[in-house]
């Protein structure tokens, strides 16, 4: 089975859930036998992103790394990096583009002054694609090759990425296509008219969980174009399968229910040994953004301290409420139980976990939520909102709306004060981990290919 898939990032580059749920289906896909082509944008110039690293491909013409198998347009020949080794069945192709995981339309603006770049082609986005519009995007796209790298707003960024997988990828061999996230939507649904081939989109995130009824008009109605344009809906959990369904009037028989996984973790004993005496650690980890509820962790926080006064809530991550939270922070007066690392990533992450006592994800709308499951793989109890996906599947974590603080608060406080509640979740969502592997998912997915192909 040979898969084409467009996603928006892939580790080491990564940002968030998004890009571990993709390496975890693909490297599990490849054991089964898929074939695996992913495309993905790539940063060039001087952007400032200190919330992930970034590959720079350079030059303004789509390049190949890794051993791509199939044929290739002219402008896009395979090239070998020095000391490079493929992952088998797994091959990257990186699309140079000004797009970043959780960019908001907003935020675009500034990206966009950084890079200092003007507009390169003069692609204007249609939700309606059809083949003379991509003739014409294609057009403009061979005019800007080598005058500039990014388009004056997202939503021209998104038909300039569209046009460079088109002009790469119309001439590869695959048997179906495979689309993570909506700015990859109009270049799945432009290669699946044009091949004749399936498409499949995985909803990992709507815009409606990103910024509940404040909604992008914009981003939702491409999120709607590629729904309903899709052969095959992929939704990470049933919660998030009933918002597609109410938001976007999908059938129900057209979308399908694929859990995220985990990698079967040994917990590193070393990162234990470094934890605080006398101080009890409480772990948020994720974007400081609306949609994972950091406020309702400071609120909780504040009705904790006077019951367990030697705790210290780290609160990891970046994003658009983070200063916010710095503020709110000083003025409850819990300066002295707080701290803000940052954006985490590698074996950062992993000492987090190991350190932690309590994992709290109050989550205002969580399609899935697979940090609950790398938590738990580091043998630390989580709190989850009844509002994510992961509670679907996790039966032995503590679960609370959201938007209740007062239980919220209480529930730390117990698994704080009880070792043995903590030691009873910890040994029996291990055990619901047995079943969450990403093999499982990759046959599942393997199937509903094998339906379309």
């Amino acid at each position: 089975m040979k898969v084409l898939m467009l996603g928006w990032e892939y580790p080491p580059h990564i940002s968030g859930g998004l890009g571990t749920a993709c390496e975890g289906l693909t490297r599990a896909l490849s054991r089964h036998g898929a074939e695996i082509q992913f495309v993905v944008p790539s940063l060039f110039g001087g952007e400032h992103a200190p919330h992930m690293a970034l590959m720079d491909s350079r030059g303004g013409t789509p390049k190949v790394f890794g051993d791509l198998t199939g044929k290739y347009p002219a402008t896009a020949q395979p090239k070998k990096r020095k000391g490079s080794k493929a992952k088998s069945g797994i091959k990257t192709i990186r699309i140079p583009a000004l797009l970043s995981p959780y960019l908001r339309p907003e935020s675009y603006d500034a990206a966009y002054q950084a890079a200092g770049s003007g507009l390169g082609f003069t692609a204007i986005f249609d939700l309606a694609v059809e083949s003379e519009k991509i003739s014409l995007m294609l057009d403009d796209f061979e005019e800007g090759v080598g005058k500039a790298r990014y388009g004056s707003d997202i939503f021209k960024e998104v038909a300039r990425y569209t046009a460079q997988v088109i002009a790469l990828c119309s001439e590869l061999e695959f048997d179906v296509i495979h689309a993570h996230d909506w700015m990859t939507y109009p270049a799945a649904v432009a290669l699946s008219q044009l091949s004749k081939k399936p498409l499949i989109v995985h909803v990992h995130s709507l815009e409606y969980d990103r910024s509940g009824e404040a909604v992008n008009p914009s981003i939702n109605q491409i999120e709607h174009f590629g729904l309903h344009a899709a052969d095959m809906v992929v939704a990470v959990s049933y919660y998030t399968r009933s918002v597609i369904q109410q938001r976007h009037a999908i059938a129900t028989g057209k979308v399908r229910v694929v859990h995220n996984g985990v990698y079967p973790r040994t917990v590193v004993q070393r990162y234990r040994s470094k934890r605080l005496q006398g101080r009890r650690i409480v772990l948020f980890l994720g974007r400081v953004t609306f949609q994972k509820g950091p406020d309702y962790f400071v609120e909780a926080a504040a009705r904790v301290v006077p019951h367990v006064p030697d705790v210290l809530f780290v609160l990891a991550g970046s994003g658009d409420m983070l200063p916010r939270m710095m503020q709110r922070v000083q003025e409850l007066g819990l300066g002295a139980h707080f701290e803000f690392p940052g954006f985490l990533k590698g074996h950062e992450v992993e000492e987090m976990y190991s350190l932690a006592d309590v994992y709290v994800m109050p989550s205002v709308s969580e399609p899935f939520g697979i940090s609950a499951l790398e938590a738990i793989s580091f043998d630390t109890p989580v709190i989850i909102s009844r509002q994510s996906g992961v509670s679907e599947v996790l039966a032995h974590a503590l679960k609370v709306d959201f938007w209740d603080v007062h239980r919220l608060a209480d529930l730390i406080i117990n698994a704080l004060l009880h070792n043995e509640l903590r030691q009873d979740m910890v040994a029996m969502a291990r055990e619901e981990l047995k079943r969450l592997r990403w093999d499982a998912s990759a046959l599942r997915m393997l199937e509903l290919y094998r339906r379309l192909a």
